[in-house]
């Protein structure tokens, strides 16, 4: 790699750094209340949160496509190319920035049309009480 590069791929490290919020699961939980999230689920997207992406706005993986805070699924909501895309019709990087807003809009509409299974941390860690996960907040 040329220095040119590694001076690239560091400056690109650091700008990615720099947009990323990890939010405590207290005030994640505030926030979503903020955007529409009812009081009674609020427990079970922080839940989700936490195990998909450990609360992290800027998480991706690579791997499966999943972007942001709820890991939410480039292959049916949302587009990784400039134009608007999915069933969410956004794009991915939208759902990277430290405002949530549009990251939990996006994940409410698809808990609309699958409920919570479209997470496939729910089954495992999300069903049933999950109140510790906002205990004390």
């Amino acid at each position: 790699m040329s220095s040119k590069s590694a001076i690239f791929v560091f400056a690109a490290f650091v700008l990615a750094l720099g947009r990323a919020k990890i939010y405590d699961r207290c005030e994640f939980g505030r926030a979503i209340q903020t955007y529409g999230v009812p009081a009674d689920q609020v427990a079970v997207w922080t839940c989700i949160a936490q195990r998909e992406s450990n609360f992290d706005t800027a998480a991706v993986n690579w791997s499966s496509g999943d972007h942001g805070i709820f890991q939410i699924s480039e292959l049916f909501w949302c587009s990784t190319g400039d134009t608007p895309g999915g069933g969410c019709n956004a794009r991915c990087a939208q759902f990277e920035q430290d405002d949530i807003a549009e990251a939990t809009a996006c994940a409410l509409y698809i808990y609309s049309q699958m409920g919570f299974t479209a997470w496939t941390t729910y089954l495992q860690y999300c069903n049933g009480d999950v109140s510790s996960y906002v205990a004390g907040c």
